[in-house]
């Protein structure tokens, strides 16, 4: 179940009678953490009567992916190609988001959206805290298994900080 806060509270919902939970579904996903199974699996699951939760986060380390060269002279021309690439993936991220949005909304399931650019389990927990949801479907980027065990993996954090279950899709 993860780490809970100091108080023993879950960031889950539950029901009044404290028998269950009531949240949404929260379907995470980022510019590396991109699957269709994990799509239509927060999909099913809203389907029965759960609103749908999308947060797409834009890794803040992208740009640092594709401009990871060291411009010397020129700091002002690298900060200003990050912030170009990280805009242009978020409002590529708000198309896939919106994407998801319509298809969902077709099935009747009510639709609340997050966009954001930042670190994927900080960016997430952010808004578990905020929606309490149920459950959270999410994917695993295409690390290697020992970057994972050098960096740390986000997924890990997530599931062991989110105070509800975390299924990998």
């Amino acid at each position: 179940m993860g780490n809970l806060p100091p108080d023993g509270a879950s960031n889950c919902s539950v029901n009044q009678d404290g028998t269950g939970h009531t949240g949404a579904v929260m379907l995470a996903l980022s510019t590396f953490r991109l699957s269709k199974k994990a799509v239509q699996l927060a999909i099913e699951k809203a389907e029965k009567g759960k609103d749908l939760l999308l947060v797409y986060v834009v890794d803040v380390n992208l740009a640092r992916y594709f401009i990871g060269t060291d411009i010397g002279l020129y700091p002002e021309l690298k900060e200003r190609c990050e912030e170009e690439l990280l805009e242009e993936y978020k409002e590529k991220g708000r198309e896939i988001v919106s994407s998801i949005a319509k298809k969902a909304e077709a099935l009747g399931i009510a639709v609340r959206t997050y966009v954001s650019v930042g670190r994927f389990a900080f960016e997430c927990l952010k808004v578990i805290g905020k929606e309490k949801p149920e459950v959270i479907v999410t994917t695993r980027s295409e690390r290697p298994a020992w970057v994972r065990r050098f960096f740390g993996s986000p997924v890990d954090y997530l599931i062991a900080n989110a105070g509800c279950p975390v299924i990998e899709a």
